[in-house]
């Protein structure tokens, strides 16, 4: 996609859109004079202190210091890159993102079109949610059937739970008198193909039905739960206890979990996600004031969940039923833990018991209690390994599982988890960490995996300096810098007085939540200078100009310049809004509405006009370059490295620009 297109489809999309109903689609929102007001979801936040600017389309929440327009709120909110954000309010707005991006075109109503597809899914989902409500037999026996698992109508409600008649086409002829096409009804996952003939049937019959939402809270496929009252009737053709829905376009079980769209702000506030097995197991920890509760679809805890589930939270506890078959899964975890930069638990469940049942007979209490008590994979394993073991005494079992832990490291990438690995066996079996090294690389050479280390962080380059070195304007687009509270950057990728972070460019999401772009607030002069290119924005124009890159001391104000540089370069407006559209960096969006809400703040009150205060603040940049410049030469001139011929002609030099530097005085 060229810059143009990019801009373009940007400025489609935000207009599209607004972003009080985005916002408003999952937190309540309160008037408050020319604004609005919420209650903002990443703090304990008691009255609303996040505001909502409809006229300039832009929120702030003060107490966090985060902001920025529609695209930064669907980042923060879903922890996603700026791609996929926009293509969420794309979606969301009917705008096909392929005729930008030159990808696929796909028609209207057809089988492979996403938005179709969309549309489909949610016609379904809601149909069976109504139907559990009303007044024929079977939707009464499903009802029965949740009240007596313990699921109040208010958790029914707050889950979508529905109920799909006992039926062999009532989804297909649903859609169908919408106009959806059998094959539709297939690619969406509520329609299978008949065995014998044409046509279709549908996959769902007479089940509880669970909708499976994304984080945009769209239902993009469904599960359904066997009624015993209702499956009696079909005796061994009733089908397992769940259904969960095929994996479609819209919905990859490695990538999904049921109640993350829910249980998402709760998770960040705590930090800690709880993974559970079934619909109902999140149900029922959700009614007991769990909030955190998740499941996974009909798959084990993958690499892609805990990618996805690291954006939100630091812990992620696995709550396992108390039978073989969680034993088993506690197990295909270890290799994840090992290989994750996650801290990953195990919490087993007493007597066979699941979440649901545990929580019901002991409470909310007792439960998050064990959460709390829940020992990490590695601990996990080796409690496990050693079970009834004498370690002292039984040399073959022990040996056994030094080796059954050792194949699983082999598996792995070398690094701090696996020597952790190796110090805790070491302690637990009394093996020297030597010889455990001794085994594991023998492993490693049989699985015929090569080992490797992450290279060595280069050493630490002080921000500082970036003042008078050269700074290119246009950068490798993965040269993002993080700039700290110290001002030092701490980036593996380059040293500051050599690349400059694009603004218009954000980092993979999965790198987003581990390291997020930090950056100082701008102050003094710097402030200033933007605080007036966004009260006129005409001045801008003459700023791109007169203002060197190499003028600005904070990585905030190089990245804001070299924006309006890009801008100007595309032959684009550079007024704020503009400027919002082109940046895509979540930290700098914040700094620039709050740069926003000062200069509305300010409006009238201030004696000079921008003009005025334009040509002050340039005077003062050129001033503050001159002295620099003067300091430089008089360290050289103090150094008495110079020829003698040479220190007069400097001498000279610091002389008449100490000159010109009063006549600007005068002048000013």
């Amino acid at each position: 996609m060229s810059p143009t297109q990019d801009f373009d489809l940007k400025e489609r999309v935000r207009s599209a859109v607004d972003i009080a109903d985005v916002i408003g689609a999952t937190l309540e929102l309160l008037p408050q004079g020319r604004n609005l007001v919420a209650r903002c979801p990443w703090h304990n936040d008691r009255r609303p202190s996040m505001t909502i600017n409809q006229e300039r389309q832009t929120w702030k929440c003060w107490p966090c210091d985060i902001g920025g327009d529609v695209f930064s709120f669907v980042m923060k909110r879903d922890g996603t890159d700026f791609p996929t954000a926009i293509r969420t309010l794309a979606e969301l707005a009917g705008i096909p993102v392929e005729e930008y991006t030159r990808g696929k075109k796909t028609q209207p109503g057809s089988p492979d079109d996403r938005a179709t597809l969309l549309s489909a899914i949610k016609l379904a989902s809601d149909s069976y949610f109504e139907h559990l409500q009303s007044n024929e037999p079977d939707a009464r026996i499903a009802r029965d059937y949740l009240a007596a698992r313990g699921i109040s109508d208010e958790s029914r409600k707050h889950f979508r739970i529905g109920f799909s008649p006992d039926s062999w086409s009532y989804a297909v002829d649903l859609l169908k008198s919408q106009q959806f096409s059998g094959e539709v009804a297939h690619a969406c996952g509520v329609a299978s193909p008949k065995r014998s003939g044409d046509g279709y049937v549908d996959m769902f019959r007479g089940r509880l039905m669970f909708p499976i939402q994304d984080l945009q809270g769209r239902p993009i496929a469904l599960g359904g739960r066997v009624i015993p009252a209702i499956a009696e009737r079909h005796g061994d053709r009733a089908g397992g206890k769940y259904i969960n829905g095929r994996e479609t376009m819209l919905f990859r079980k490695s990538q999904q979990l049921y109640g993350l769209d829910l249980a998402r702000d709760a998770i960040r506030r705590s930090g800690e996600v709880m993974v559970m097995e079934g619909y109902t197991d999140v149900v029922a920890s959700r009614q007991a004031g769990i909030e955190t509760a998740v499941a996974v679809l009909g798959t084990a805890l993958g690499e892609q969940h805990v990618k996805i589930l690291r954006r939100f939270a630091e812990r992620v506890i696995l709550v396992l039923d108390g039978d073989a078959a969680g034993q088993n899964r506690a197990d295909e975890v270890l290799e994840l833990f090992i290989s994750a930069d996650i801290d990953l638990r195990v919490m087993t469940l007493p007597d066979g018991s699941d979440p649901a049942d545990f929580v019901a007979a002991h409470g909310r209490e007792a439960f998050e209690k064990s959460a709390r008590e829940a020992p990490d994979a590695l601990d996990h394993k080796l409690m496990r390994l050693t079970d009834g073991v004498d370690v002292e005494r039984d040399t073959h079992a022990v040996a056994s599982a030094v080796d059954k832990m050792l194949k699983i490291a082999a598996k792995a990438p070398d690094g701090l988890r696996i020597d952790q690995l190796l110090n805790r066996m070491s302690k637990r079996f009394e093996f020297k960490v030597e010889r455990l090294e001794q085994r594991l690389a023998v492993l490693r050479k049989e699985t015929k995996r090569p080992t490797f280390r992450k290279p060595a962080r280069p050493a630490i380059q002080n921000q500082s300096r970036a003042a008078t070195s050269h700074v290119a304007p246009h950068t490798d687009p993965n040269a993002a810098l993080q700039e700290s509270a110290d001002g030092v950057d701490d980036s593996p990728i380059a040293s500051s007085d050599t690349m400059l972070p694009q603004p218009h460019l954000t980092p993979p999401s999965e790198h987003a939540a581990a390291a997020p772009v930090t950056l100082k607030p701008m102050r003094g002069l710097e402030r200033d200078l933007f605080e007036t290119l966004i009260e006129n924005p005409e001045l801008a124009n003459m700023a791109v100009e007169a203002i060197d890159v190499q003028w600005l001391e904070g990585m905030a104000a190089k990245m804001l310049l070299t924006a309006y540089q890009d801008l100007e370069l595309e032959g684009h407006s550079l007024d704020a809004d503009s400027i919002l559209l082109l940046v895509e960096n979540d930290a700098l969006k914040n700094q620039i509405v709050t740069l926003q809400e000062r200069v509305e703040e300010r409006s009238g009150k201030l004696p000079e006009s921008a003009e005025d205060r334009y040509a002050a603040i340039v005077t003062r940049f050129r001033e503050r370059e001159m002295s620099d410049e003067q300091n430089r030469q008089i360290e050289q001139l103090a150094s008495a490295s110079m020829p003698e011929d040479d220190e007069d002609a400097l001498l000279k030099a610091i002389v008449e620009k100490a000159r010109l530097q009063q006549r600007i005085r005068n002048e000013s």
